[in-house]
């Protein structure tokens, strides 16, 4: 592991619940709640701090250890969002906020850390494919499911 996968690992990690917060009030200026839709600010909450923290912790993993604790976050959340009654595109609604927020974390820590171009494009490519992942399973799990209740 080299040390921007250490660093933005920390920070991920430690800064989940304030970046969590933020990241709901962003998709709350663009996705204002509107009349019956469910939602639970606190389950919002914690469903992107634990991905957040789980995307820190899992730049430490072996890529097949990442991707198959990816996977099991994606399918467990998915299925809460299923028994909660959340649609598909209100469930989702928060994942390009969840990238920008963790790409700006990057970005921040490039210019105190100074890292090379060469590493923040690789952090970057690391996170995209954690984050793709994440959302791609989540999609597929909540439309079988859907799929299999007809």
């Amino acid at each position: 592991m080299n040390q921007i996968q250490h660093t933005l690992a920390k920070v991920l990690i430690d800064e989940a619940p304030a970046l969590a917060e933020h990241i709901l009030t962003l998709r709350f200026k663009k996705y204002p709640i509107k009349d019956k839709q469910l939602f639970d600010h606190q389950s919002s909450t914690d469903y992107i701090m634990k991905l957040v923290q789980l995307t820190g912790s899992s730049l430490m993993l072996s890529p097949s250890a990442r991707e198959d604790g990816l996977k099991v976050w994606a399918i467990q959340t998915a299925r809460y969002a299923l028994e909660y009654g959340q649609s598909l595109d209100v469930s989702m609604q928060s994942s390009p906020f969840i990238r920008k927020e963790i790409i700006h974390v990057i970005e921040r820590l490039a210019e105190q850390e100074e890292f090379s171009v060469k590493d923040v494009i690789f952090i970057i490519q690391e996170i995209n494919q954690m984050l793709d992942l994440c959302f791609q399973v989540f999609t597929q799990t909540y439309m079988e499911s859907i799929l299999e209740a007809i």
